[in-house]
């Protein structure tokens, strides 16, 4: 009877840690939808606000951008299903960077010829909570290169890549194009994708620095290792 009394207990402590599992899974799927229907909104806003009909090439780009997101957060719960157990230490980001570096050549039209590659350095580890901010920043980065680094529309190269640096992490996206013009502040100004990335970089409390040249841009996102935990909102604050 003891034993048995001993085998029932275990399972159940199982079933429970199991059920919690699922639990944090489900909220955490629940807030990503949110976040990505948030950013929907606020793009559709102002696509509304700009006055004008959008043409065909401007309405495909702008529903691929979604798709973006959708598709990141999706490769993130995938990677995270497959590896049940790897949420609980950290989850592996480079190993996540470079599914989606390959998930977004393949399924956004306006990449063209342009080529993402992803190096890991090693040490790419994030708490589950900073994971998805991670993820939609450099995705943001990834879809603005490809949107803005040639012009003429010629193939680039962009190179995603992390490493780790004094307990913390620092991801980094260069491309080898134009680079920003020089009224142009990174910090302040841009679109939605620029508002976007600075909003998750800013709850993450990681710092963000753009190094702009002729010969292209790199954007660097350092994440200490002692960051409180912050709660990501539903959109950037739109007074950024």
């Amino acid at each position: 009877m003891d034993v048995e009394h001993r085998d029932f207990g275990g399972a159940a402590v199982r079933h429970v840690g199991s059920d919690d599992r699922l639990s944090e899974a489900q909220h955490r799927i629940a807030n990503n939808l949110a976040l990505i229907a948030g950013y929907t909104r606020l793009q559709a806003s102002r696509l509304h606000k700009a006055g004008r009909p959008l043409s065909a090439r401007e309405a495909c780009i702008a529903l691929e951008e979604v798709a973006a997101r959708i598709e990141t957060v999706g490769e993130l719960h995938r990677l995270l299903s497959a590896a049940p157990g790897e949420g609980e230490e950290g989850i592996d980001l480079g190993r996540f960077l470079a599914k989606l570096c390959a998930s977004l050549m393949e399924t956004v039209s306006f990449a063209g010829e342009t080529v993402i590659t992803h190096r890991d350095l090693g040490g790419c580890v994030v708490r589950p909570d900073q994971a998805t901010p991670v993820a939609l920043i450099v995705s943001e980065l990834v879809t603005n290169a490809l949107k803005y680094a040639h012009p003429t529309g010629v193939a680039g190269r962009i190179l995603v890549s992390c490493r780790s640096s004094g307990g913390g992490l620092v991801v980094e996206v260069a491309d080898d194009g134009v680079g920003l013009s020089e009224d142009f502040n990174p910090l302040s100004d841009g679109g939605l994708g620029f508002r976007v990335v600075r909003g998750l970089a800013r709850q993450l409390g990681a710092d963000l620095v753009y190094e702009s040249s002729d010969i292209g841009l790199t954007v660097r996102l350092t994440l200490g290792a002692d960051e409180e935990h912050r709660v990501i909102p539903l959109w950037p604050d739109r007074g950024a």
